[in-house]
Formats: structure tokens, sequence, C-alpha cells
């Protein structure tokens, strides 16, 4: 096993998270991570009734326009959602939070669509949209008006890259940190990971060799609560996207695989690989397995019966 002398697992962002490295971490490093786990989630949960964001949707901060201060690393990821929300054409928005409890995935996890949802949800519907009620520079966010953010399709990825650059300013040079099962790799030598096929624990369909990267996967195989009703939503329709099984997503940072693996959902490879440098997997409903050009110079590996 790679790095057995370490293998430390905390909870954060409602999962198990975990780190491997060759050496024990030290305590002051394992609170500065507990720490910035603690305030992010302090800022972003959606499920906590304290944060800051569950605040601004709640009208606790005002009616707006709403600006907020938000620690300083935060514009990295607001900065990636504005990436992501032009080029898959507005499919991917923070501001879909509202869909998701429409739909049932609400704070209280009532998993219970409301009347007339399908009605109300998406920007088709009249949602608001990250272009039209969003604005940020720097680390300062300003709302039009109260909206729930939800920044499922990147924060776990975005963590993983902070926890990261704390276990470097620590001098921890190698490790894994694993966000139950978004994964940010530094290795003097290739991790093997396993493309796990949802709902078939310890079955995977492929493999891929990183050393220095990013690798998440997605699916909506342990958060969905009805027919046809998960997580992973096309932001314009507001309705889960049902016509794909599971993807994963190479890139260097892992905020940007994170959300590169909820944008493949509902938007083409090719249209992505305008904005961003990745490699990709992609199993649909259908059974079927396509891959990106550079996986298999990885290199990857697709096990096919």
């Amino acid at each position: 096993m790679l790095f057995p002398a370490e293998r430390w697992a905390f909870p954060a962002t409602g999962t198990s998270w975990s780190i491997r490295s060759p050496r024990q971490l030290r305590p002051e490093t394992r609170t500065a991570i507990r720490d910035y786990a603690e305030g992010f989630e302090a800022v972003w949960s959606r499920f906590r009734s304290s944060s800051v964001v569950r605040r601004i949707a709640d009208g606790a901060l005002g009616q707006g326009p709403i600006t907020v201060e938000l620690p300083a690393a935060d514009s990295v990821m607001l900065d990636l959602y504005d990436r992501l929300h032009s080029v898959t054409r507005g499919r991917i928005d923070p501001l879909a939070g509202a869909d998701l409890v429409e739909l049932g995935y609400d704070p209280q996890l009532s998993f219970t669509v409301r009347d007339g949802a399908t009605e109300r949800t998406g920007a088709l519907h009249g949602r608001g949209t990250w272009d039209d009620v969003v604005q940020h520079a720097g680390n300062r966010l300003t709302v039009s008006h109260p909206v729930l953010l939800d920044v499922g399709a990147v924060g776990k990825g975005f963590l993983a890259d902070r926890i990261g650059e704390i276990l470097l300013s620590h001098g921890v040079e190698e490790f894994i940190v694993d966000g139950s099962g978004d994964l940010l790799i530094r290795s003097r030598e290739p991790v093997r990971v396993g493309l796990e096929q949802p709902g078939r624990e310890g079955h995977v369909i492929g493999t891929v060799e990183v050393s220095y990267g990013a690798v998440c996967g997605s699916s909506p195989h342990r958060r969905s609560w009805g027919e046809g009703l998960h997580h992973i939503l096309d932001a314009r329709t507001g309705l889960p996207v049902n016509d794909v099984t599971a993807t994963w997503a190479l890139a260097r940072s892992c905020a940007a695989a994170d959300g590169l693996a909820t944008a493949l959902f509902c938007t083409e490879p090719a249209l992505l690989a305008q904005s961003f440098r990745f490699e990709c997997v992609i199993l649909t409903a259908q059974g079927r397995i396509s891959v990106s050009r550079g996986f298999h110079d990885l290199p990857g590996q697709i096990f096919t019966a």
C-alpha cells in the first residue's frame, strides 16, 4: 500500500475524508486542516442554518443587494464557477440550489418534491442565474437578492486543493487527499486509481495512474431519493440528468476535476475542452463507455468484457 505510515480520517462536508502520507502528520497540521474545513463549512454549507450561504438565502443579511466578504482563497472557486457557467452555457450554476430544494434535497433532507416544482425549477422557468444575480470581485461577493448558493459541483475539490496547500506549507510533500472519491495526489511514484462502477462496490471499470494531479468521479448513485431524482442537475431545466450514469475527470487541480466531472453530465467534452485541459471517462445509462483522446496515454485503461 502506498504511504503506509499514515492514514488519517476525519469528517467534513457531510462525508468522510482521509489523508495518506509517508509519515505521520503533526498535531498542528491536523488542527490546521480541521480548522480550515470547519471555516469552509461555516461559509458554504447549505445544511447549516448559521452558514453564510444560509443566512443570505434566509434573508438574515437583508433583502439586497447583499455583499459579504469571503476568505481570500474563495475567489478561486468563484472564478472557476464563472468559467464553468460560461462554457456549459448555464448548465452549471450554484443557484440551482433552489432547484434541489424544490425537488426535495433541502436542508432538512425531506426528500419530498414540492407541489408544482417542475414549473419553477431552472433558468428556463425564471429562476435567477449566476450571471444575472451574482457579482464578485476578489473575495467580495454580492447577490442582488436572497438566493441559495450551492457550490457542491466544485466545493469538495476546492477544499481538497486547500488541504493540499496546508500539507505543503507544513512540509508534507507527498500525500493523497481523499474526499470520498475526490482525490488529490502528490507522489513521486505513480498511484493507480480504480474507477469504481456506481452501485457495485469494489468493481472497477478501469484504472488510471496519477503522480501529480486530481481524479474526481461523479455519480447520482449515493444521493438519489426517488425515480429519476438525484442531485446532479442541468441548471437550465433544474431537473436531474439521467442519460449518464457516472463520469470521471482528471485535471491538475481537484476543484477543476470536481467541476468537470459534474459538467460532463450535461455538456459535451469537446465543448469543455475549449476552456479546460483534462481527460475523462463517461459511462452512459445504456452502459457505453467513452474516453477522452489522451486518457490511454496517462496511462489509463478500461476493462471490457
